[in-house]
């Protein structure tokens, strides 16, 4: 029995001998054919022309298949850098992968990966959905690893830099030209700057027409610094969702930036958002269908693109905003330079918002269109307080001194553009108890120079609100003078100066020449 054994094992290392000499001679005498039969796989799935420098296989101890300088262009393409480029190659797997007619190796490593993905071609078409997950064919690798890749998204302006992620790490799980893959990422994103991690299922790969390739997964963006975006700052961070095809990704997900800032102001607030977006993958351009976010305590709602122009270098973000039930304290924290806000109460405003790129500061490439609302202000500077309480009680024809129950409260609403660094106002009323005025005219965003004339009504006469005595006497003759449309008083009025030194009057030349 023992000798019968000791047979059988002689029998199993002698064939297992002939078995390996065979696959040597094998692969020796085969390299050249697998070198064309990868080339062709290539060229036929991937409807591309490929080219390879050099090509070894190796058999011992593993079976290993190594490449350098491989290029794929698609057929036709008319953008002069391949889609694929791979410095070097390593496949690996067992002995049994080479012998199956459908040939499947354990791994790929990648060095040097480069994908560069053509603008949007004529024939992509608007799709979305969920990426198709049910595609399989076979398995013809079961882990492709890259480290240090690039992915370059062409954009389709040539006037225009293309967008390139660093991928630190990149793995692909199940590969097949016809099958979706899994897959898991670490990247750099461009702008803003931030590590993006990534995981998810790609494929199949749509030769015909790339942008039409299917994926999803989820994603995970920290430490995104805004400050990369010229005239903003803060750290985002952002987790959420996607699915979609590379030419239309469907993103849902959540931002969180603690300390975020433009640099009209000089104080960072926090923001948070939730959205649903849309993501051209082919040149970066995003759709927002809708932004929900929150600026401390005040709510507001987006929608719009952030989107790049023929000709234009960067990207312009426009949006259609609303924002209801807030508080003006909130935004001039953010927006004006001032150490406490100038006023508190409730706000709200609905504009347009387009911000183009540019080097300039966001006060200078800013332009807004639109209207708002102020109720139940309070200026919180006491001495503007206490000016403004006695012109409440002499446009009532009070003393002027009077004490008021509860706190003094104003309105105001207008309507109003930004352009260049200014805000104009074609119409702006402010409304305290007993007074209303109305306005037109500018203030600079950055000089804050104030330039304003109009109208100042109040239900007083000019000789009530004078306080009565010796000068209500003298000043009674005037009063049919500044009387109009039913108020007591409406007087011609200019206000210029500075924010912090406004400098208020009467506008002598329309006051001498009104009837």
């Amino acid at each position: 029995m023992r000798t019968r054994n000791i047979i059988r094992l002689f029998i199993a290392i002698i064939g297992g001998a002939l078995l390996t000499l065979w696959v040597i001679a094998a692969v020796g005498s085969r390299t050249s054919v697998l070198r064309n039969a990868l080339v062709s796989a290539l060229e036929e799935h991937l409807n591309a022309d490929v080219e390879l420098q050099s090509f070894s296989a190796t058999n011992f101890p593993l079976l290993k298949i190594s490449g350098e300088a491989l290029r794929v262009r698609l057929k036709n393409q008319a953008q002069p850098a391949p889609l694929v480029e791979i410095r070097r190659f390593e496949v690996s797997g067992a002995i049994s992968g080479l012998l199956h007619r459908q040939r499947r190796f354990k791994s790929v490593t990648l060095e040097g990966l480069r994908i560069t993905i053509p603008p949007r071609s004529p024939n992509d078409r608007e799709a979305g959905g969920k990426a198709a997950s049910t595609i399989s064919g076979p398995v013809l690798i079961d882990h492709v690893i890259s480290t240090d890749a690039e992915l370059v998204i062409m954009p389709g302006d040539p006037e225009k830099r293309p967008r390139v992620f660093a991928i630190h790490e990149l793995r692909l799980d199940d590969v097949g030209f016809q099958r979706s893959m899994p897959f898991r990422a670490t990247l750099t994103n461009p702008t803003p700057t931030g590590l993006i991690e990534t995981s998810g299922v790609f494929g199949p790969w749509r030769a015909d027409s790339p942008g039409l390739t299917p994926l999803s997964g989820r994603y995970q963006f920290e430490h995104a610094n805004l400050a990369t975006i010229h005239g903003i700052g803060g750290i985002l961070s952002s987790t959420g969702d996607f699915a979609g095809q590379l030419s239309r990704i469907d993103v849902r997900g959540q931002t969180s930036t603690p300390d975020f800032s433009i640099d009209v102001g000089a104080h960072p607030v926090p923001l948070e958002t939730q959205f649903h977006a849309v993501v051209d993958g082919t040149d970066g351009n995003t759709y927002l269908n809708r932004v929900d976010a929150r600026l401390e305590q005040t709510p507001i709602t987006a929608s719009g693109s952030v989107a790049g122009q023929k000709g234009v270098k960067g990207r312009t973000v426009k949006l259609d905003v609303q924002l209801t039930d807030g508080r003006i304290e909130d935004v001039l924290r953010l927006a004006v330079k001032a150490d406490q806000p100038v006023m508190t109460g409730k706000f709200s405003l609905t504009t347009t918002f387009v911000l183009p790129p540019g080097e300039q500061r966001v006060a200078d490439r800013l332009e807004l269109d639109g209207r708002f609302s102020l109720a139940e202000t309070t200026f919180t500077d006491d001495g503007v307080q206490a000016k403004l309480m006695e012109m409440s009680n002499r446009s009532r024809g009070r003393d002027a001194n009077a004490k008021m129950k509860g706190p003094l409260v104003s309105n105001m609403d207008g309507r109003f553009t930004l352009r260049n660094g200014a805000v104009r106002f074609s119409s702006l009323v402010f409304k305290l108890p007993g007074a209303r005025v109305n306005l037109a005219g500018r203030y600079g965003l950055r000089n804050e120079a104030l330039d304003f004339e109009g109208t100042f009504r109040m239900d007083a006469s000019v000789s009530e609100a004078a306080g009565g005595g010796w000068k209500g006497v003298l000043l009674k003759p005037v009063n049919p003078l500044f009387r109009k449309k039913g108020a007591g008083t409406e007087l011609p009025i200019k206000i210029t100066g500075t924010r912090r030194q406004p400098k208020f009057g009467l506008d002598w030349g329309k006051a001498l020449t009104r009837r």
